[in-house]
């Protein structure tokens, strides 16, 4: 069967965007991270647009300052907490590293075998005296990379500042420039992949919140056990403990939570989601593993839209209330 001119351009068009999308990924993924905060931040810049409508680049400016002020008072804080506990955080990591090397340095027997993790000891000594004799090398690529990150960082600062003060105007220019007999589909189509990344955005808060309250009573918890006595481990055995906690609460989120809530409120099935997130994470990172799911819930969504509009299935989108907006003035008066 041959196929037709439109879904050949569609194929083309998806193949070239998604190597658009490879090609400069650290730039889309931090308009989409603006993007995202944008969405979270504009029910404040509307809430006061309904009382002062020609306000709105003024509440958008507080919003964003506002902001800003409390991220850098929570970094400060937060700074300022973990500052006061270095001392001791130092003074339990020095006797934890004090008594793991006393355990190495005894014979271990294993099925008759003895073996001496002094080798290991010393072998390590070295790798950490070959690592220091590296640093200029080290501290190059370390800094390129936190130049790097700090640049992006700027991006979707500035990225946010744009989006929330003059995303609804760019919206509305957008879709006044869609030919008519095309604007309520496309108006329609632009609506659901909105809903998509706002679905994808509460639940995300929510995840985040479910494991920041589990990591925070589960290390309150063993802390407390190991002050009063009820938990007789030492310092190293405190250490690996609290690893083991969170690398176990890391597993339920990529293996259970984030899977069955994201695939059930974007209707992604479980098993694609996991996969999708492991692949991401080893390709793109963190921040790539974080956008993967609803990048493929748009994907879903212009992929039916196309397939139902191209056989000649029902109308897949009907028209949009939004379309009304894009109307000319001229148009209007009209009507």
């Amino acid at each position: 069967m041959r196929l037709s001119t439109s879904l050949v351009l569609l194929l083309l068009g998806l193949a070239a965007g998604l190597g658009l999308l490879l090609f400069a990924w650290p730039l889309w993924a931090s308009l989409l991270i603006a993007l995202l905060l944008t969405s979270l931040l504009s029910p404040l810049v509307e809430v006061g647009e309904r009382r002062w409508p020609e306000r709105r680049r003024l509440l958008a400016s507080l919003v964003y300052l506002l902001t800003l002020l409390l991220i850098v008072g929570l970094i400060l804080l937060l700074g300022a907490l973990i500052w006061d506990r270095v001392p001791l955080w130092s003074q339990e990591l020095g006797d934890a590293l004090h008594e793991m090397r006393l355990w190495l340095e005894k014979p271990l027997n294993i099925l008759g075998f003895s073996l001496n993790p002094q080798a290991l000891l010393d072998y390590l000594e070295r790798t950490a005296g070959n690592a220091l004799t590296t640093i200029p090398i080290g501290s190059a690529d370390f800094i390129g990379g936190v130049t790097d990150n700090l640049i992006w960082t700027i991006v979707v600062l500035v990225a946010l500042f744009y989006f929330l003060r003059d995303g609804p105007a760019w919206r509305r220019g957008l879709q006044s420039r869609i030919p008519d007999s095309y604007r309520d589909e496309a108006v329609g189509l632009i609506e659901e992949i909105s809903e998509v990344w706002r679905v994808f955005l509460r639940v995300q808060l929510l995840i985040f919140l479910i494991l920041g309250l589990l990591i925070l009573a589960s290390t309150t918890l063993i802390i407390w056990l190991y002050r009063t006595g009820s938990l007789s481990l030492s310092p190293f055995g405190l250490i690996v403990l609290l690893i083991a906690v969170y690398a176990a609460i890391q597993q339920v989120d990529n293996l259970w939570l984030r899977p069955r809530y994201m695939g059930q409120t974007l209707e992604l099935h479980a098993g694609v989601v996991i996969i999708s997130l492991l692949a991401a994470l080893v390709l793109t990172g963190v921040l790539g593993a974080l956008l993967i799911v609803p990048l493929l819930a748009t994907v879903k969504v212009l992929a039916l839209h196309f397939y139902e509009k191209h056989y000649g299935l029902p109308d897949p989108l009907p028209p949009h209330p939004l379309a009304e907006e894009t109307d000319s003035p001229g148009q209007s008066e009209t009507s």
